[in-house]
């Protein structure tokens, strides 16, 4: 049967049984008496001859009940109890998924391996339950076998931003009792955590650089990359970097840091390249050392032009975005310039931009306040300085979402519908209209930079929208806009990891359902991926990491916070000794016996005394 002491201090009351012997090698003096004859001897008991010093232990009741009195005290004081043969006490970690931890996930089983086996306490078993911090991830582990809890720490792998703990903190004390200990392990000062949770901090100040930001500037004939280099340090540091194109190297260029500083390394991309990867001397961190670069391609709108008068030089300067390119075909157009008509009030079935044309053209300008109303096309734009003069007006819808008035008259709107399945399109698709409902050309709207904004931005919206191939740059774990197929028969979307020489690597794709698709997320470790449905490339992309907060390891602090198994726990995992009211009556029992010896030896000492002082 396991017993464990509650009290350890209680141990302190063995300390009286060096006191017990140390009185009894106390004798008193002897008397000296001459007396005719011995027969008085027989009633005397031999005492010290020189009074109260040391001079030897003489084995008597009263001393052996006395020791026995200090070690059924002490047994009492350090409170023995029965460990249940069934308890189990239950911990369960909450891992911080944040990136920095990667940095010490190495020393993480070693301080486990110290740590959990004293959280059992007085328990028979430990169950041990083992979460990450990001959420809709699996349980890491549940179990009671310690080797097998610290071997699955292998397949985690923490490369997240900043994350706050509260809701896994949360789930993992839903799945431990009351008495449980919950524990956050992170590398840094959590602070007050919720749920009566614990913390184990096991990281330690580390030198880092690393990539924290990247952006092109496009020429006439090429692209050049820049990518910002950051010094998480209190010193110079020295590196050196290199590109590497279709698996080859280039010469290594060496750069210098100041503490704490910020610099920018460039280069043009490769005509012949679609992506490349730059890479630093390697340290403590690995994630911002290498950036996964593809060569920028968004989708390209088709745009059908069928402005007529003045508004042919809006259509030129609309012509002058970026990746937008003319067609003369209007079914194969993503986007139509139409002007409206009073006289024929259609509006086209596709997405479109329609413009009123005022035949009149000496309307009064327009008096009452402008009003943009909240929506993410007019979000930050200023259209005061608008002047817009009297003009028919188109047929609006109740439905239409008004986006700019000037007092009661609407002069932008916004019209969304739904086009029916075709032979080219196996989904209902969206539609949007953005109707100027004024004449812009006797306005001052073309010189107004809130016109290119709210142009751009419908664009924008309608390139999103699109089902086409595009390549961006990415960070990890960066939630994913993706126009797919949407029909109940649509293959589902399929992402590949890829190496800068096109070749996939031997991770298993990821496979997600059209349902779903809507919450895809970049790869939460840096490199080249593409999505695909069916055989439809959907996105090539490369993805880096650049969260500043992770990558900068100069708060790292070693600390730890773990209470100790409170009352109720161990009440729940132990018994107590049902004997002690038994020990106390022994107690009291050898005390009572104690002084029982005690005085009747000195009644006969009294009774010796007196016989000899009767003696002629």
């Amino acid at each position: 049967m396991n017993i464990v002491l509650t009290n350890p201090a209680g141990f302190f009351a063995l300390l009286g049984i060096p006191a017990i012997i140390l009185i009894h090698f106390l004798q008193r003096q002897a008397k000296v008496l001459p007396v005719s004859t011995l027969f008085l001897l027989a009633h005397t008991q031999r005492e010290s001859v020189s009074g109260r010093r040391f001079d030897r232990l003489t084995h008597s009741v009263p001393l052996w009940l006395q020791i026995l009195m200090v070690f059924l005290l002490t047994w009492l004081l350090v409170l023995p109890r029965y460990i249940k043969p069934n308890s189990t006490q239950q911990v369960a970690l909450v891992l911080d998924s944040s990136a920095s931890m990667s940095v010490f996930k190495d020393s993480l089983p070693d301080h486990l391996r110290a740590k959990l086996p004293s959280l059992r306490g007085n328990a028979s078993r430990l169950q041990i339950y083992i979460f990450e911090s990001l959420e809709d991830q699996p349980v890491i582990y549940a179990g009671e076998d310690l080797d097998e809890a610290l071997a699955s720490l292998e397949s985690w792998s923490p490369s997240s931003g900043l994350i706050e703990p509260d809701n896994a903190l949360r789930l993992a004390r839903s799945r431990i009792n009351r008495e449980g200990i919950l524990i956050y392990v992170t590398d840094s000062s959590p602070g007050d955590l919720p749920f009566d949770a614990n913390f184990l901090s096991i990281g330690e100040p580390r030198d880092n650089i690393g990539f924290t930001g990247l952006g092109f500037e496009a020429t006439e004939n090429s692209i050049r990359w820049k990518a910002l280099l950051r010094n998480y340090s209190k010193s110079t540091q020295e590196r050196t970097w290199s590109v590497i194109s279709d698996g080859n190297p280039s010469q290594p260029k060496r750069i210098s840091l100041e503490a704490n500083s910020i610099t920018t390394i460039s280069s043009i991309f490769p005509s012949n390249a679609t992506r490349l990867e730059v890479r630093i001397t390697p340290d403590d961190f690995p994630l911002d050392d290498e950036l996964h670069i593809v060569k920028p391609r968004p989708k390209t709108l088709q745009v059908f032009d069928s402005l007529t008068g003045d508004y042919k030089t809006l259509g030129e300067k609309f012509g002058r975005f970026r990746n937008i390119e003319a067609t003369n075909d209007l079914a194969q157009a993503d986007l139509s310039l139409v002007t409206y008509d009073p006289l024929q009030p259609s509006f086209p079935s596709g997405n479109g931009v329609i413009m009123v044309n005022e035949a009149a053209r000496g309307g009064n300008y327009l008096r009452g306040r402008i009003v943009a109303e909240k929506h993410p096309l007019m979000d930050g734009v200023n259209w005061q300085p608008l002047q817009v003069r009297e003009s028919v007006q188109a047929e609006l819808n109740e439905t239409d979402k008004i986006l700019l008035w000037q007092g009661d008259r609407p002069l932008i709107a916004l019209r969304t519908s739904v086009a029916a399945p075709t032979a080219s399109r196996d989904a209902p698709q969206r539609i949007q209209q953005l109707i100027f409902n004024f004449d812009l050309t006797l306005s001052n709207a073309e010189q107004l930079e809130c016109t290119a904004v709210l142009l751009h931005r419908f664009t924008e919206n309608l390139r999103k929208m699109k089902i086409a191939s595009e390549s961006l740059n990415t960070e990890v774990g960066q939630p994913l806009q993706i126009a797919f197929r949407k029909s109940s028969d649509s293959p589902p979307l399929v992402l590949n990891r890829f190496g800068s020489a096109q070749q996939v690597t031997e991770e298993t794709p990821l496979t997600v359902p059209v349902a779903q698709a809507g919450f895809l997320k970049a790869p939460r470790t840096p490199g080249f991926f593409r999505i695909s449905q069916g055989d439809e490339l959907l996105l090539e992309s490369g993805c880096h990491f650049a969260d500043t907060r992770e990558a900068n390891l100069l708060n790292c602090i070693s600390e730890e916070r773990i209470s100790a198994s409170s009352g109720e726990a161990i009440d729940r995992t132990t018994n107590e000794d049902h004997l002690w009211r038994l020990w106390t009556i022994l107690i009291i029992v050898s005390l009572l016996i104690s002084w029982h010896f005690i005085k009747d030896r000195s009644n006969d000492t009294r009774e010796a005394d007196d016989s000899l002082s009767a003696q002629p």
